[in-house]
């Protein structure tokens, strides 16, 4: 418990070093500011960036139920989120219950998922997102936080995280909306493009 307190502590603050002062550019803003409640969705390698920028702001976000969910937890709180834990490994069923309910009970909901996390593999979205979009009928908004100067950690993907004083550049995708008849294959599909797509225009930094 204390090596957990502290390992929360110590990374809690190298995100506030790192992203902190970094010089943000937005792209594409305007494609949430007619929408009340959506689901929002990144690369799990660049979550770090999406914490940053969206913090204080009343947003959810589903973590796992892993020991290093654990600690992101617990640095989510801090940035003030309210959380969901849960993945497609352990406890997803139970939490998409709870992501429904709080739709249904929160017109003006806002939440953000990882849907290649949180084991991969890289860059594939998995069900979830797309499943809780066409039951809620919400939609999803595709968002990436790209750093010019960051390091790169190898495990099942490359994790980012900014070396301080960089440029980040964040860019919003236009909302993906799913037919009720749209078939899985084809709305993990239309996300996956989506996300890609707009990677692409984040990494481009002047």
């Amino acid at each position: 418990m204390i090596k957990s307190f502290i390992k929360t502590k110590l990374l809690h603050f190298l995100i506030f070093i790192a992203y902190r002062f970094n010089k943000t550019k937005i792209v594409g803003e305007e494609n949430i500011n007619n929408i009340n409640s959506f689901i929002l969705v990144t690369w799990h390698g660049k979550c770090l960036g999406v914490m940053e920028h969206f913090r204080q702001r009343n947003y959810h976000v589903l973590i796992s139920q892993s020991r290093d969910g654990d600690i992101i937890s617990n640095i989510s709180k801090k940035y003030g989120y309210s959380l969901f834990r849960g993945s497609s490994n352990r406890g997803g069923k139970e939490a998409m219950g709870k992501m429904y309910e709080f739709f249904s009970l929160n017109p003006s909901g806002k939440l953000i998922i990882t849907p290649d996390g949180p084991t991969g593999p890289e860059h594939k979205v998995k069900p979830g997102a797309f499943l809780l979009a066409k039951k809620s009928l919400r939609p999803i908004v595709p968002v990436i936080v790209d750093v010019k100067n960051s390091w790169k950690f190898k495990n099942w993907h490359t994790f980012y995280f900014s070396k301080p004083f960089s440029k980040m550049r964040v860019v919003y995708g236009k909302p993906l909306y799913f037919d009720k008849n749209e078939s899985l294959e084809a709305g993990t599909e239309k996300i996956e493009k989506a996300l890609h797509k707009i990677d692409k225009i984040a990494s481009k930094h002047e």
